[in-house]
């Protein structure tokens, strides 16, 4: 009870970072997204599957995952973050 602050037990690791890291976000957002797009097409179609609308209702969501992950990949191999 010398007043100073306690010094954690193993000082050679570094604080642990608490939260959701970046790609999680990402997710979510994704998810988010493709939610909103289904319910917009099928707003828009009145859940008429014959409608022109209905037939992009999966390809789009599938496209922005595509290029969202081939996005992500290019930015991972430029930070270095695929790198031991």
């Amino acid at each position: 009870m010398s007043g100073e602050p306690s010094q954690p037990n193993n000082p050679e690791q570094p604080p642990q970072k608490k939260g959701l890291s970046n790609g999680v976000y990402f997710k979510i957002m994704g998810y988010l997204l493709t939610a909103g797009w289904v319910g917009i097409i099928l707003a828009a179609s009145g859940g008429d599957s014959s409608h022109p609308l209905f037939d992009y209702i999966f390809i789009v969501p599938l496209a922005g995952w595509i290029i969202g992950m081939l996005v992500a990949r290019v930015i991972a191999k430029k930070s270095g973050a695929d790198r031991p």
